[in-house]
């Protein structure tokens, strides 16, 4: 029975792998999608979120599995569209990270396990960085620029306005 199930573990854990596929290349196309280039010259074309006219601050891991962009929509007070909400896909899976805010900068932290995220106003200066599990989209933490940065969010401190440090 356990030479059966220590069998079972090994049989899923090489499917994982297997799905995992590395990631040459990816873009903003045109089209406002995301692409995504896999080893072996697969191509994948995101389907956009919701309202999602453009991509932008695209970014891979150094995973090599993982690939993450901003979704860009319209706002009806600026004539260009702003960030909403960070699409992270891993191995194939999405996960969609909202803001409640404008999303200025982000990155992958961990090898890509977790994803932080500078978000404020459309117009001024950085209200918060969170720190996000970027397979479940959870929110693990949050800085609101007072104090000295976590790890995560180094270099971002400058980012905040001035009333808030």
């Amino acid at each position: 029975m356990l030479v059966r199930m220590v069998a079972v573990a090994m049989a899923l854990a090489s499917l994982g792998r297997a799905s995992a596929q590395t990631v040459v290349r990816a873009f903003c196309g045109n089209n406002g999608k995301a692409h995504v280039l896999y080893a072996g010259k697969s191509e994948k074309i995101i389907p956009p979120e919701g309202e999602q006219v453009g991509c932008g601050d695209l970014a891979i891991a150094d995973d090599r599995r993982s690939v993450g962009w901003a979704v860009q929509v319209e706002n009806c007070c600026t004539s260009y569209p702003i960030a909403v909400e960070l699409v992270v896909l891993r191995d194939g899976k999405k996960t969609v990270i909202s803001s409640d805010q404008t999303i200025y900068q982000w990155r992958f932290v961990d090898h890509a396990e977790k994803v932080a995220m500078l978000s404020g106003p459309v117009h001024g200066g950085a209200s918060q960085a969170d720190l996000y599990d970027s397979r479940t989209g959870k929110k693990l933490k949050t800085w609101n620029g007072s104090g000295d940065a976590p790890k995560w969010a180094e270099g971002w401190k400058d980012e905040f306005t001035s009333e808030q440090k």
